[in-house]
């Protein structure tokens, strides 16, 4: 099934759920409503990773900057904030490079405006310990627990093809993070591509870790986490947007600036211990004044990033078609950072 159609599945299903629970649900933090700064509510649609932007929602800093009518929607992954954006139930989203190239190649209505994070060691290929699997070409036949139209599923497309394998040569099994934990935990899988805390998880309950991000982009295969925003959000209200990328830009200073208040933060919110918190935080972040660097969105080098990944998608037949490199560069509004970047100066 092409990942256009698994999206378009699940659309329709975050539509109904997200009807039935008033767009905010038990998963959401009920931080805002009706502030100060505007009346209409502006939805955040975020993921529990290990990152900074975990700082910028637990210190309050986006109500800070935008306003009490802001709220977070903690969702279980990438494809369902694309979801909820093709949806307009949220406003802004983080999520990988998978989804973020398969709604930007389907014209999903929204560009990237910020870099959360360079993949390192915060997403990998796990395998139980006595299962037999020490690397990738063991993996044949197996069942192997991925979410979907995530930048794990291409990651494992990634590490099979560096070993002149297919997604032919396995079964995917497709999970969402904490339903890969319950299959570990059955015996369902024996070795499954996630990110943390899911990957940590695993870790410590008889894996071990075959190769991670770090792994991957050594062989050109970069994943990124992106901020993106809806397009007609932005166009009405661009200074909103702004002080989006302000709160983040707070949230990775401190992070760079006292490491241990931002551990303790991080496991705070994310209910774990400062020590866990400090183990899986590996990924390179990005600060506001890198945000523009070669390695970042400068040089028109995530644009190129977005570009090979949707060649390599369709390749795989996941997406229908390939957009030109200039659409995929005219789908990164810069102009945000930008102008912090001179407030700075």
């Amino acid at each position: 099934m092409k990942l256009k159609k698994i999206i378009a599945a699940l659309t329709m299903l975050t539509v109904v759920a997200l009807a039935g629970a008033g767009c905010g649900g038990s998963g959401s933090d009920d931080s805002a409503s009706n502030g100060e700064k505007g009346a209409d509510k502006v939805v955040i649609g975020t993921q529990d990773l290990l990152d900074t932007s975990v700082i910028a929602k637990s210190e309050g800093y986006f109500q800070e900057a935008m306003g009490d009518n802001v709220e977070i929607e903690r969702l279980s992954a990438g494809r369902d904030i694309n979801n909820a954006l093709m949806s307009d139930s949220v406003e802004f989203g983080m999520m990988g490079i998978c989804p973020t190239t398969v709604g930007l190649s389907s014209d999903a209505g929204y560009k990237v405006i910020w870099i959360e994070d360079l993949i390192r060691g915060t997403e990998g290929l796990v395998a139980k310990t006595d299962s037999g699997i020490n690397s990738v070409k063991d993996m044949k036949g197996k069942k192997v627990g991925v979410t979907l139209a995530s930048s794990g599923h291409y990651g494992l497309l990634c590490a099979l093809q560096d070993e002149g394998m297919t997604s032919e040569d396995i079964e995917m099994v497709d999970l969402a993070p904490d339903a890969i934990n319950s299959a570990w935990a059955r015996g369902d899988i024996d070795v499954a591509y996630t990110w943390n805390p899911t990957l940590i998880n695993l870790k410590n309950s008889g894996g071990k870790v075959l190769l991670t991000g770090a792994d991957l982009a050594k062989k050109g295969h970069q994943t990124i986490n992106f901020h993106v925003v809806r397009t007609d959000f932005a166009e009405e209200n661009p200074e909103a947007v702004k002080q989006y990328c302000a709160a983040l830009a707070k949230g990775v200073k401190l992070y760079y600036d006292d490491r241990d208040a931002a551990y303790d933060i991080v496991s705070k919110y994310l209910e774990m211990t400062v020590e866990n918190a400090k183990e899986q935080m590996s990924d390179e972040y990005i600060k506001l004044e890198n945000q523009l660097d070669d390695n970042a969105l400068g040089a028109d080098n995530a644009a190129k990033s977005i570009y090979q990944v949707a060649k390599f998608l369709e390749k795989e037949g996941q997406i229908e078609e390939t957009r030109d490199l200039d659409y995929y560069k005219s789908m990164i509004d810069t102009s945000y950072i930008e102008a912090l970047q001179a407030e700075q100066k």
